[in-house]
């Protein structure tokens, strides 16, 4: 009925309120993080949040929240930080928080200094691998992000990480935390260091260098005259090229797996081992990853989710129209006072009545954005018909 289409209408528009005032409280938000953005940068940072959220099937409140945390993280190009998380939230079906962790562990990590094209390198390949092998991205990403630091300073490359964790997972079907627990361990081993809150101490480190021995795999090797340590994922390139050709019942197996504490680390240990291949697989797909995540994150917006966002984009940013403090408070407080006024007109007109509401709305709302409507009162004609007479006469309402 009328009435109705003019109470959706009227419910819509306190929608678009509601998320209006939540965009410009968070534009204030980001301001106070980032002084040196100008108030034209703010107003471009506002006007493309609509657009920007539902290529990626989110709402503007949802890309302006990661710019504000972005910012609060020290990032100058925040902006294009938040386009990195939505991108990996929307393909990969992670949290704003696990992807806000997983983009910052990573260019803390490798030393990024928050570049854009090295971080997407690391998510468009760790992306990549994930769906190539039926990983779960969320888990894969918080193993990654968990172990990162660690392996970084080891001198293993972000793309050794994504593949050792997801070779690991995928065989043992390990999550993400529990593969990143294990991976740290085999790490601790190769490098020699123990930790008690692990259970590793010096007889186990000792035992595992034996184990390596009889599989004629050093730990350590002489560079310039100096006894050092090997690179974790040498040591593990050659214990796979020795392991993978013993048998089930063979000692040495056995004795390698037991020397690391046996359980989930003996399991991941024995998963990238035997299947090595895997993890040389999953180093081709991660340098094959380029652009597949905004891709799928292309995708992941035409969903139903997706589109019902970009719907709400669109029609928040036609009611919005042009994004600056000043104009969405002046907007917000206008279209509260009309749809104050009409939530009351609509209740006590019939049918007939709430069609000139509609009308009167209409005509209102035409100078929504500019200088007139926000002068000091609102004047609004509403066309209705006398229910007794039937003659049409109007009403005026001053907000």
């Amino acid at each position: 009925s009328a009435g109705s289409a003019a109470t959706a209408l009227i419910s819509l528009l306190k929608d678009a309120v509601s998320d209006l005032k939540e965009v410009d409280k968070l534009l204030s938000q980001i301001s106070r993080t980032n002084t040196q953005l100008s108030q034209s940068d703010l107003n471009e940072i506002g006007k493309s949040s609509f657009d920007i959220a539902g290529k990626y099937g989110k709402n503007a409140a949802d890309y302006l929240s990661v710019v504000r945390e972005a910012s609060l993280s020290g990032y100058q190009n925040a902006a294009e930080i938040a386009k990195l998380s939505l991108a990996l939230q929307s393909a990969g079906g992670l949290s704003a928080e696990l992807a806000k962790q997983f983009i910052i562990s990573a260019d803390q990590a490798y030393q990024l200094g928050g570049s854009v094209e090295k971080l997407s390198v690391i998510l468009d390949g760790s992306s990549y691998i994930a769906n190539r092998n039926n990983v779960n991205m969320a888990e894969l990403a918080e193993g990654i992000a968990a172990v990162e630091a660690r392996s970084a300073a080891l001198g293993i490359r972000a793309d050794e990480t994504a593949a050792a964790l997801g070779t690991m997972m995928s065989v043992t079907h390990q999550h993400g935390s529990e593969a990143a627990k294990a991976f740290q361990s085999i790490l601790l081993y190769l490098q020699q260091v123990t930790d008690t809150e692990r259970g590793i101490d010096s007889g186990g480190l000792a035992e595992y260098e034996a184990a390596c021995s009889a599989l004629n795999v050093s730990l350590k090797e002489t560079k310039n005259g100096v006894l050092a340590l090997r690179n974790p994922m040498e040591v593990i390139r050659d214990l796979a090229a020795e392991y993978s050709g013993l048998s089930s019942g063979d000692s040495r197996r056995t004795n390698l797996l037991s020397s690391v504490g046996g359980g989930e680390t003996a399991n991941a240990l024995d998963a990238i081992l035997k299947n090595y291949d895997i993890y040389r697989e999953m180093l081709q797909e991660y340098a094959n990853g380029a652009g597949f995540l905004d891709t799928e994150a292309k995708k992941a917006a035409d969903s139903w989710e997706g589109s019902i966002n970009r719907i709400g984009n669109t029609w928040n940013a036609v009611i919005g129209n042009i994004i600056d403090s000043n104009t969405v408070v002046s907007i917000i407080n206008s279209l509260n006072s009309l749809l104050t006024v009409l939530d009351h007109v609509t209740e006590k007109l019939g049918p007939l009545g709430s069609i000139g509401a509609g009308a009167g709305l209409f005509a209102g709302l035409k100078n929504v954005g500019s200088p007139k409507m926000f002068g000091h009162k609102i004047v609004l004609n509403i066309p209705t018909v006398c229910r007794f007479c039937r003659i049409r006469q109007f009403r005026t309402y001053s907000l």
